[in-house]
């Protein structure tokens, strides 16, 4: 009985320390090794910059890192934690010149997001960033290979572009996007330029941005008059301007998607777009 209980009590402790284990975040130190760790296991990354005089960095510690569930979110990511004052060059790299900072990247190292400071703000944009944040890359394992052989390799550039756009790496995607113009694989191929072009576009308006991406769909209709996406490039076009509340431009473009496409579902989407823009004028 005495050995029975003496059993019992050590797979007890075994599975206690387990489950404090997990319920810790083990923090890598070194960041080259982590990033090749990261190339092998398709993980993304997680960087985080502190400094050991940062009271904000002290309450990020006590405050977020520190929770069980956060500590589980952690997991599908190669976690670092460098020191900002002896880290210059990574910090560089991400320009980092307070902590604390938190950076998201892909397994290149790519940054995807960021998060500088701490307050009570920052818990939903962590929390946010943590599970937006795609956890596994594998699938671009032949494609990161072929751009590290020959950085101008148009195909696996598109491939990566087209990816992260629909993961909704929208910043990042775009990159890729502009990279791959400047190959002549995708420079010389109609199709390719124009698809990519139109994808720069339609990321500049996934994040927001509806100046850079008007300038970008006016851009693609120029250079592509009669190209495959004008019909959604024009809807987008006439979204842009109305929520820059330019309304005339708006109204422009809404006309040439009726003369162009009397038929699309589009339509009824615009006018709807125009008149929530206009609503908020209003208020």
């Amino acid at each position: 009985m005495t050995k029975f209980i003496a059993l019992i009590f050590a797979i007890f402790l075994i599975v206690s320390t387990a489950t404090a284990q997990n319920n810790q975040i083990v923090w890598e130190k070194d960041f080259k090794k982590s990033l090749a760790s990261a190339r092998q296991t398709g993980k993304p990354v997680l960087i985080y910059f502190y400094a050991p005089d940062c009271q904000s960095c002290k309450e990020m510690d006590e405050q977020f890192w520190s929770g069980e569930t956060v500590a589980k979110s952690i997991q599908p990511f190669v976690a670092i934690k460098l020191n900002l004052e002896n880290e210059k060059p990574t910090a560089a790299k991400y320009n980092v010149v307070e902590a604390p900072f938190v950076a998201f990247t892909d397994p290149l190292g790519n940054l995807i997001s960021f998060q500088k400071g701490f307050d009570k703000s920052s818990l939903r944009r962590l929390n946010l960033g943590l599970k937006e944040v795609p956890k596994d890359f594998t699938s671009l394992e032949n494609a990161y290979q072929a751009i590290e052989r020959k950085k101008d390799n148009g195909a696996a550039l598109l491939e990566i572009a087209d990816a992260y756009r629909n993961w909704g790496i929208l910043f990042l995607s775009s990159e890729f996007y502009r990279k791959a113009l400047k190959t002549p694989e995708v420079a010389g191929s109609a199709e390719n330029k124009e698809r990519a072009n139109f994808a720069l576009g339609i990321n500049a308006v996934g994040y927001r941005d509806h100046k850079q991406a008007i300038d970008l769909l006016e851009d693609y209709l120029k250079n592509f008059p009669k190209g495959t996406y004008r019909e959604t490039a024009l809807t987008l076009l006439i979204v842009s301007n109305a929520n820059l509340e330019k309304f005339k431009e708006s109204d422009k473009y809404l006309e040439r998607l009726k003369a162009d496409f009397p038929d699309s579902k589009n339509i009824a989407v615009a006018l709807k777009a125009v008149e929530n823009a206009k609503n908020k004028t209003r208020k």
